[in-house]
């Protein structure tokens, strides 16, 4: 009889064991199937690498940023495809080799310790490929480890903060003109004043100088040319700084934009396609410097197919939402001017409006790199916006905001 109780409790410890084993099993699949939906599921792209740098998991996510399946990623170790052009190791690949130490080579001035999270790493990145006009990451990684502190592998999740960056440059690039543009006023002003002095006693010396005086004579023409020179810069200096004190009134923009295309064209083997909408809506602006805005955006057009082609000029009603964060909701008229010509360079894209700052190889008259930063400046005080978007020798775009005055 004891045999046979001690038979049943075996038994039954047996099928307790057993179906323990099974239960772990099952909770263990489980689980992994709950945290796989997680990471497949997050907005965030992410990916998780093994000790031996094999993909494990990679996220929708992350396929629809990397156009890389997961069936074409998984076990392998070429998660650097989706970011970088030769192979080079990833922030997950430096954690899990306890390569920490090499982060300012691979991230210079980039890497951070995260704040939130211990034993994990912050890179913010730019990745110019991944879009239409690269994209800004930020970039965390962090080691994950079973219960008892061994490393099974690492995580990796991008954020997209390119909105922010721009947002952040955009501040930036204003808080630097503002400030430049309060010194160029007080300069060009007294600068102007200045020039007027000298120019008068120039015209004087002129007029008295005697008619066999040759010498004096060409001497203060010339002075008098460069004085009216410098008198030129020191107004587009205030033009730059103040917007030119724009005196407005309500535009139909339609003759102002043709004026100035018919103006930079004439004589011309470049040819001026202008599109403007029917019903476009007037704006309250200053003619004059719109006109001066378009002329010197369209000659900037016109110098970048110099061998001849065609020039854009589009005007259009939009209405703006929260797509743009600069510029208040509401209605506007949209100016493009579009080339196909040698394009920007992606680096110089964000300097373009700097004062000073020009891409042309040689200087010609007047080609002080004041045009760009002039124009930003007459826009800026219209509460409008100007943008450029540009691909090497595919062409560049200017896009220009001006509210409308409308009966909405």
């Amino acid at each position: 009889m004891n045999k046979y109780y001690i038979f049943i409790f075996i038994f039954v410890l047996a099928l307790t064991i057993i179906f323990s084993v099974i239960y772990a099993i099952w909770r263990g699949r489980r689980d992994e199937q709950k945290l796989l939906s997680i990471i497949h599921g997050s907005p965030i792209p992410n990916f998780v690498i093994s000790k031996e740098h094999k993909v494990m998991y990679w996220n929708r996510a992350l396929q629809a940023l990397s156009n890389i399946k997961p069936s074409e990623i998984l076990g392998t170790n070429q998660h650097w495809r989706a970011f970088y052009k030769n192979e080079r190791p990833c922030l997950a690949d430096l954690i899990i080799d306890d390569r920490t130490g090499e982060l300012e080579k691979f991230y210079a001035n980039r890497w951070s310790k995260s704040k939130l999270l211990e034993g994990a790493y912050e890179v913010t990145q730019f990745f110019p490929d991944m879009g239409d006009r690269g994209k800004w990451f930020r970039i965390t990684a962090a080691g994950l480890r079973d219960a008892g502190g061994n490393l099974l592998g690492a995580m990796e999740t991008l954020e997209d903060i390119t909105e922010q960056k721009v947002a952040q440059d955009e501040l930036l690039q204003r808080t630097k003109l503002e400030s430049l543009g309060t010194f160029a006023d007080g300069v060009a002003k007294d600068f102007d004043g200045l020039l007027t002095a000298i120019l008068r006693n120039v015209f004087l010396a002129k007029i008295s100088a005697s008619e066999e005086d040759k010498i004096l004579e060409d001497g203060l023409a010339v002075a008098e040319r460069a004085g009216l020179q410098a008198k030129a810069l020191a107004h587009r200096l205030i033009t730059f700084a103040q917007g030119g004190y724009p005196v407005r009134k309500i535009e139909n923009m339609g003759p102002v934009l043709r004026e100035a295309a018919e103006k930079v064209f004439k004589d011309s083997n470049i040819t001026c396609n202008i599109s403007i909408a029917e019903n476009l809506w007037p704006c309250e602006v200053d003619a004059a410097q719109i006109k001066q805005v378009t002329e010197n955006i369209l000659i900037n057009a016109k110098e970048a197919i110099p061998d001849g082609g065609i020039v854009e000029l589009i005007a259009e009603n939009t209405t703006i939402g929260t797509s743009i964060r600069s510029l208040e909701q509401g209605n506007y008229v949209r100016i493009i001017i579009r080339d196909h010509g040698i394009g920007i360079p992606r680096k110089n894209l964000s300097r373009i409006f700097d004062p000073y700052f020009t891409t042309k190889k040689t200087k010609e008259h007047g080609g002080i790199g004041l045009g760009l930063a002039i124009c930003d400046s007459i826009i800026k005080n219209h509460n409008g916006l100007i943008s450029v978007e540009s691909v090497v020798n595919s062409g560049t775009t200017f896009s220009i905001y001006l509210a409308a005055k409308t009966n909405d």
